[in-house]
């Protein structure tokens, strides 16, 4: 499986907790209606992991959300691609602008292979 992981940081002037409620109430939803069919079949596992302050910590996580997104295969990823960065995916990029850093964004491809304590690294 190829797994697209992006590490996402709010803008400076929301909450933590305003950044979540858009990315959840408001972002994802519009996700769901502009994408197109091929593109939704290409994904197999999308998912939003929220930072999470323990304690009431006063510390700033590095990262407010990491999301992910797999794929069967390099041609699956290139599917999401194409149409993210086309002018398909524009009415997206445009809305992260209302809750997200952009520019502080962090985009990593991996290739998800199973591991158990035994074999790990």
């Amino acid at each position: 499986m190829i797994k697209m992981i992006a590490l996402l940081k709010r803008r400076p002037d929301l909450t933590l907790e305003e950044f979540c409620d858009y990315y959840e109430q408001r972002h994802a939803p519009l996700f769901v209606r502009m994408i197109p069919p091929d593109v939704a079949a290409a994904i197999k596992h999308y998912r939003q992991n929220h930072a999470v302050r323990i304690d009431r910590g006063t510390t700033e996580p590095a990262y407010d959300c990491v999301t992910e997104f797999k794929f069967e295969n390099l041609a699956g990823l290139k599917v999401w691609t194409m149409w993210y960065r086309g002018d398909g995916g524009r009415v997206l990029r445009e809305d992260e602008e209302n809750f997200m850093d952009t520019g502080r964004r962090v985009t990593v491809v991996t290739d998800e292979r199973p591991a158990s304590l035994d074999s790990a690294c």
